[in-house]
């Protein structure tokens, strides 16, 4: 008891300072046509050393995820170096300057801008050209605002583009990304630093209409690297660009695809009516190439999503609804085939690639199973692999998104998911969950999620602006560690997510432009964690000035 009082006590004292150091601080973003600068100060505070997700997630990976307390300050300027005609062309740089000296980090250098109907991005900058509203919603599934920029070239039209020829009725939008991971990544034989992210999507939307449907498709890839050895992974661009399996890299990859790959479908229409701005979305993840049908009846993961913002309500400005699955990923069959490990070959553990055996497979059920039957199909070694290898499940599942075997890291950068904020890292998971014997391959220990997110902002009064979001999930943990592997039947003792452990992420925020004082506004968070993963509760104090300054 007395232990708890202190807790809660030193808690207290945190809030309190926060709140003096955010009030003694301001930013200050100094601006004309061309230039603005800009100096600004935050603080957090946190009961539990997981910081409560909606205080660090979406962020841009500016704010630790765990830690009790932390202070930021953010230096920067933007200057609008030509904007003519079919020509625009800008710069920008922010710094982030920690509490801890040596955390603080270079968060933009960037050039951007758009040259007839081509847009551009050149180097590290707080952008992606296909978020929605990371604001209110719970997040992109790819390309999002939760990790820190990366460094990245990416060229593309980032906003739909009506197509004269087709008298406007077709509008198209797409781009490329070349990227480079530069964070410290080796932490396994399976990891590699100085990887490669190449990332790719493309949009087609009906114009013309008061209602206008779309489908996009998104495609991330990993690729090249340095293993913890010294060994330089080889870069097979064009495999890599189309999934398709390279010579050049051997092994697995040959037959499979060269690097690791993730992406997306996303449907969905935009309607603008008198009354309200409404998005309809539904996006199906995915992390093979039978993702890529469209129509997949064991594909049953997905983000639906409501996105509204009413035209003539003042107290309500934007509306989130989204339900999701995750925890499908393809089913629990094991992704291929693998020779028993009671066979006496060569090939003992190994996996079983039809193509090889397609000439004898008479042959191959005697020589592996004993089966003395003859006239054996595909179909029926397929069926009969199934069976008596995979528990009767098709094989092809245990997706395992944002994981892979090749990259241990997967998608992560400084520690923070390139994907949507509701999956968690071996690192966050071992602070909350009970301890099991781990089989550690892959970084993403809680990547089948499902749930329902809310979000709403508005106005209160012509002073107060608010923004609120919650998130209730259904966390089942991973099929990496649920069992002893990805190829493994042998179910993981004392694991912490054998039953489905339920969690709810919180967050209210209010800005308040100061009336006495003008252009100076200060912000406050409070956001809270509460369920059967772990219970936290925090806050966030700024204080934002922005002077009208002509030079």
């Amino acid at each position: 008891m007395i232990e708890n009082n202190i807790k809660r006590i030193s808690f207290l004292k945190k809030l309190l300072l926060s709140c003096v150091l955010a009030c003694s601080c301001m930013s200050i973003v100094a601006q004309d046509d061309a230039v603005k600068v800009g100096v600004s100060l935050h603080t957090q505070v946190s009961s539990n050393d997981i910081r409560p997700m909606w205080l660090t997630a979406n962020e841009w990976g500016r704010f630790e995820q765990f830690g009790h307390f932390g202070m930021l300050t953010e230096l920067g300027a933007q200057y609008f170096i030509y904007d003519e005609g079919n020509f625009s062309l800008d710069a920008g740089v922010r710094g982030l300057v920690n509490v801890d000296i040596s955390e603080s980090v270079l968060q933009e250098a960037y050039l951007s801008g758009h040259a007839w109907f081509l847009d551009f991005s050149l180097g590290k900058q707080q952008f992606s050209p296909i978020i929605y509203n990371d604001e209110l919603t719970s997040g992109s599934f790819l390309m999002n605002s939760n990790a820190r920029p990366i460094p990245r070239v990416t060229v593309g039209i980032f906003d739909y583009l009506p197509l004269g020829f087709t008298k406007n009725w077709v509008e198209i939008k797409g781009g490329i990304s070349q990227g480079w991971l530069n964070d410290e990544r080796v932490e396994r034989n399976n990891s590699a630093n100085d990887l490669l992210l190449h990332e790719k999507f493309a949009y087609i939307r009906l114009g013309n209409t008061a209602v206008k449907p779309y489908a996009g498709l998104v495609h991330s890839a990993l690729y090249g690297g340095t293993r913890p050895n010294g060994n330089k992974i080889p870069v097979d661009f064009w495999s890599t660009f189309m999934a398709k399996g390279s010579a050049t890299l051997g092994g697995g990859e040959e037959t499979n695809a060269a690097g690791a790959h993730m992406g997306m479908w996303d449907f969905g229409f935009n309607w603008n009516t008198d009354k309200a701005d409404i998005h309809v979305y539904y996006q199906k993840p995915f992390a093979d190439a039978s993702g890529l049908k469209i129509y997949n009846r064991y594909d049953k993961d997905y983000y639906l999503g409501f996105l509204i913002h009413p035209k003539h309500i003042e107290w309500l400005s934007g509306v989130s609804v989204e339900v999701f699955r995750t925890d499908h990923q393809s089913g629990y069959g094991i992704p291929d085939p693998l020779y028993p490990v009671d066979y006496g070959g060569h090939k003992k553990g190994s996996i079983i690639w039809m193509h090889e055996i397609n000439d004898d497979l008479d042959g191959f059920m005697y020589e592996v199973f004993g089966e003395t039957r003859t006239g054996w199909t595909e179909d029926e070694v397929s069926r009969y692999l199934e069976i008596s290898l995979n528990e009767g499940h098709m094989y092809g599942g245990r997706d395992d998104y944002m994981n892979n075997g090749s990259y241990y890291n997967g998608w992560v950068y400084h520690g923070m998911n390139m994907g949507t904020a509701l999956y968690h890292t071996a690192d966050k998971v071992r602070r909350y969950a009970a301890l099991w014997e781990e089989v550690d391959q892959v970084y993403f220990y809680n990547n089948r999620v499902n749930g329902f997110h809310i979000g709403a902002e508005g106005r209160i009064n012509d002073s107060l602006k608010y923004r609120v979001k919650s998130t209730y999930t259904i966390n089942k943990g991973s099929y990496g560690e649920e069992f002893r592997g990805r190829y493994s039947w042998e179910r993981t003792e004392n694991y912490f997510f054998s039953d489905s452990k339920r969690q709810v992420y919180s967050m209210v925020e209010l800005d308040w432009n100061m009336p006495w004082i003008k252009n100076l506004s200060m912000k406050g968070k409070l956001a809270f964690d509460v369920g059967q993963l772990y219970k936290s509760v925090g806050g966030q104090m700024s204080l934002t000035y922005v002077p009208s300054l002509n030079w």
